[in-house]
């Protein structure tokens, strides 16, 4: 048997050990496993994905912080002839919410063909996908030419702290590049946006409101600020060819003590996406010279935005095998999202490579859930980028 026919043996034998009940119960109880952030409490999902990659004959990495906060790294050896392949994704969810959903949001009931819950797509999903795709790639004993390092990631809803960890720490050493499971149809992103958080910070003088000339309202001096940063914030007309514009919200505002107090303080945060090329540090010299000395501005945090080379390897791979799955050719696209890539991909100066198998327009929404149909493409595709990248 030739080189070739041996490759095509093993892409078959591996696809053939794909079994769609096997990783629809893995979604199931991931989501079952409530990990919502805040506050977080990923450690109990880390363990119990821990015992799993045991059972697949793996020895997990559990990598534990302070209040339940956990990381997860378990790494399949190859010969160390390529670098690295790093599956990512992220643990935590955000909050449930209070609109009543149509079946428990940590039940992962299945419906008609569809899991529900919280992280059913937003990652669960994505995550449960790598982990079968994973241990599929060790009871199959693969030989690989490089390391694939599975990356399960604490806090990426807010401040992406579990992937910053792991780079610092070096877990994640000598890769060549990163495949995200975010939620994104089985398309192909490349790219995505970077996301700058502002917090603003209005001070006037109380009162009582019977009497306002006595005081300053804080809360008046915050809505001119916003609309002149809504009018005059100048971002340019930088059109990325994947990414369009930047955007610009406001996330929160609060201020106030009680209806008859002339309000002294008031608080506004702003969430700015920017693209590749943009200069944040000068986007915000721009909105706190809009904000006068009335108006504090202090930046929450900065994420990067994440630009591939549309000819790194991983990409042009990712394009073939997702089209050899679902039968639909794909080319890369862009994201307004952030994700873990955003340190892993800028940090270890590695392309990324963002395959989901839950729609984007799922995110955060209540009746949260992901076609069953992609969840099982989606461990196909993945297996295929690993045999193919690490071989």
């Amino acid at each position: 048997m030739s080189l070739h026919d041996q490759s095509q043996h093993t892409e078959t034998t591996l696809l053939e050990c794909v079994q769609e009940e096997a990783v629809v119960k893995m979604l199931q109880k991931v989501i079952q496993i409530n990990s919502t952030n805040p506050p977080g409490n990923e450690k109990e999902l880390a363990i119990w994905l821990s015992e799993f990659f045991r059972q697949a004959g793996l020895d997990p990495n559990l990598i534990e912080y302070e209040n339940n906060r956990a990381n997860l790294v378990v790494r399949i050896p190859g010969s160390g002839e390529l670098p690295a392949l790093i599956f990512s994704a992220h643990m935590d969810t955000v909050p449930a919410g209070r609109i009543p959903w149509k079946f428990p949001p940590f039940s992962g009931a299945l419906h008609e063909g569809r899991i529900y819950g919280r992280g059913a797509a937003d990652m669960k999903s994505g995550l449960a996908a790598m982990a079968e795709a994973a241990a599929i790639l060790a009871r199959e004993k693969v030989a690989l030419r490089g390391d694939l390092i599975v990356s399960f990631t604490y806090d990426e809803t807010y401040g992406l702290q579990g992937a910053k960890e792991l780079v610092k720490a070096g877990y994640l050493d000598r890769a060549g590049a990163v495949l995200i499971s975010e939620p994104s149809s089985l398309d192909i992103f490349t790219a995505e946006k970077g996301a700058l958080w502002l917090r603003c910070s209005a001070k006037g003088k109380t009162a009582h409101t019977s009497m306002p000339h006595l005081g300053h309202n804080a809360i008046f001096e915050m809505v001119h600020f916003l609309e002149r940063v809504e009018k005059e914030l100048d971002l340019g007309k930088p059109n990325h060819p994947l990414l369009g514009n930047p955007t610009l919200t406001v996330g929160t505002i609060k201020g106030g003590v009680t209806i008859n107090v002339l309000p002294d303080e008031c608080e506004a945060e702003i969430d700015i996406r920017l693209i590749p090329g943009m200069d944040h540090q000068e986007v915000v010299q721009k909105v706190r010279a809009l904000a006068g000395n009335r108006v504090l501005i202090e930046v929450i945090d900065w994420k990067e935005p994440v630009e591939s080379d549309p000819d790194a390897e991983i990409v042009e791979l990712a394009c073939k095998a997702v089209e050899e799955i679902t039968g639909q050719p794909r080319l890369p696209m862009g994201v307004s999202y952030y994700t873990d890539g955003a340190v892993i991909a800028n940090q270890l100066n590695i392309p990324m490579v963002n395959i989901g198998p839950a729609d984007t327009g799922m995110t955060h929404q209540p009746n949260e859930n992901v076609e069953v149909t992609k969840l099982a493409q989606a461990v196909k595709i993945y297996l295929l980028l690993a045999l193919r990248y690490l071989s």
